[in-house]
């Protein structure tokens, strides 16, 4: 193995050239992908998109009610520690 590493470094052998970007080449292609592609109906992308509005108004009601039952638990915990009330005394 060490003799193959002496002989590429004697022969000052260099790794293959990376191929170029070809902007035209890669459009075509490009293009070509996109013809393959299924594209929605407009009924059912009217039905996906009022799915997904369902989907983000329920799940911030969910959020919303999570909020309020943590809050009243951190305000029952604070009132029955007593860490709600100021009690602070000023010297006369």
């Amino acid at each position: 193995m060490a003799k193959e590493v002496e002989k590429k470094a004697a022969t000052g052998a260099k790794p293959a050239k990376k191929a170029r970007l070809n902007l035209k080449q890669y459009l075509k292609e490009m293009m070509g992908e996109v013809k393959k592609l299924t594209w929605l109906s407009v009924g059912d992308l009217v039905k996906h998109t009022a799915m997904v509005f369902v989907v983000v108004l329920a799940m911030s009601a969910v959020i919303w009610l999570l909020d309020l039952g943590f809050s009243a638990g951190v305000k029952g915990l604070a009132t029955l520690t007593g860490a709600g009330t100021s009690t602070s005394q000023t010297a006369e």
